[in-house]
């Protein structure tokens, strides 16, 4: 007779039932957990196929075309009263504002949704966008026996996308997120030409190289001609460089795309932003401080001048529809090579104005002022003042004299002006 431990009945006899408890509870478990299908079963069960018969493709944007893609399948959601889901099925298909050159519209930031045959093209696919930290994916799922012509048609869908962006003809400034380029909408100070009293010779060349070009575009295209152009401006602060960029952005609005990028954008991503202003030409590029990007070799990044002047030449993005308007206090900084006519094909001086130009800004900054004021001397008076100098010294003479402004006033302002060369000591003593 075999002697059993007492103990081993204790712990053996209740295995099988915990064991067969175990399995009721996991069949439960699994009875009641959600088939949550994948986004290519999703896209398998739309196209009536197995998933292991899909073909995937997939493009990781910027974020402007992203947003492009977005609208176009909200505005197809609409048009042929699509069906969308999130990107991950088992979620809802979610919106985001996109600030539009005609106002804020709405587009999908993530999203799955069926394009049946004859709405994207003859063969039915699922279009999604799917976002993550680094930029969303744009991805274009077919039936495989439709192999053949996926490629095409995903490459129409974007070009189509980028063509009717809703970013198309709209002000923006530029910025970098983790995501990419980000558009952010840009007015600018209000600019007309009457505000910035230059040589008539000045706004012929802007006119003969911006407006122009951008009219003219289609047919220069035609003609093998080029479609792009770049405009250095040159001169000292204070002679309306800026001004003079912001005056053309204003002048192209619902013409042109107008970017301005921060600093980041032009030290980081150069070959991005032409890229962006290709996608959304014609478009302008306004480009402060050049010689800050592109300074003399040894005394500037030379992979930043690398890649800007690759950009400039169309090497690494193409520039076809872009106008560029850079300025710089000194073009001598500005490396030999930035400079070369293929790039920058006008250079515009930009000089401190004369007697007549200084009376035309004279009188516009004292538009308001009913005193019987001598402006004529006053101009005399302010040789080798800029624009800025002389709205500086306006402003010196209201604070000065408590808003009741006097010829001797501004005179007196203008025998101080900070704009003068400062005398040299008279003498020197050891």
């Amino acid at each position: 007779m075999t002697d059993i431990d007492v103990t081993d009945l204790l712990v053996e006899a209740p295995l099988p039932a915990l064991r067969l408890l175990a399995e009721a509870i996991d069949r439960e478990f699994v009875r009641r957990q959600p088939a949550d299908s994948t986004p290519f079963e999703y896209a398998a069960a739309q196209l009536g196929v197995d998933p292991t018969d899909l073909v995937v493709l997939e493009e990781c944007p910027e974020l402007a075309v992203t947003h492009a893609v977005g609208h176009w399948l909200h505005e197809a959601q609409a048009r042929w009263g699509l069906d969308p889901v999130g990107s991950v099925p088992a979620g809802p298909a979610m919106t985001q504002s996109i600030p539009g050159a005609a106002g804020d519209v709405r587009g999908y930031a993530a999203v799955s949704v069926l394009l049946p045959a004859g709405t994207l093209g003859a063969v039915p696919v699922v279009a999604r966008i799917a976002p993550h930290r680094f930029g969303p994916d744009v991805q274009l799922i077919g039936r495989a026996a439709d192999n053949a012509v996926l490629p095409e048609l995903f490459e129409s869908f974007l070009r189509t996308c980028r063509a009717e962006s809703p970013y198309r003809r709209g002000a923006y400034r530029v910025v970098v997120s983790d995501a990419g380029l980000l558009l952010q909408r840009w007015t600018g100070r209000a600019a007309t030409r009457d505000h910035l009293k230059l040589d008539p010779s000045v706004w012929h060349t802007v006119d003969r190289r911006v407006h122009r070009v951008i009219d003219l575009a289609d047919d220069l295209a035609a003609r093998g001609l080029g479609t792009s152009t770049g405009l250095l401006l040159v001169g000292p602060p204070g002679t309306g460089k800026t001004q003079l960029g912001t005056v053309v952005a204003h002048e192209l609005a619902g013409r042109a795309t107008v970017l301005v990028p921060d600093t980041t954008v032009t030290e980081h991503s150069l070959t991005d932003l032409f890229e962006l202003a290709s996608d959304l030409s014609p478009s302008l590029v306004l480009m402060d401080d050049l010689d800050l990007i592109v300074g003399e070799r040894g005394e500037t990044n030379p992979h930043r001048l690398r890649e800007f002047l690759n950009v400039m030449d169309g090497g690494l993005a193409d520039r076809s529809g872009v106008v560029v308007i850079a300025s710089t206090n000194d073009h001598r900084k500005i490396d030999k090579a930035a400079r070369r006519s293929s790039r920058f094909d006008t250079v515009i001086k930009m000089e401190a104005p004369g007697v007549e130009g200084r009376l035309a800004i004279l009188q516009r900054y004292l538009a308001w002022s009913n005193a019987d004021l001598d402006l004529p001397a006053v101009a005399r008076a302010t040789d080798g003042a800029t624009g800025a100098d002389l709205k500086e010294l306006v402003r010196a003479t209201v604070l000065e004299t408590s808003d009741a402004v006097t010829t001797a006033a501004l005179l007196a302002q203008a025998r101080a002006g900070g704009w003068r060369e400062p005398k040299p000591a008279a003498g020197q003593y050891l």
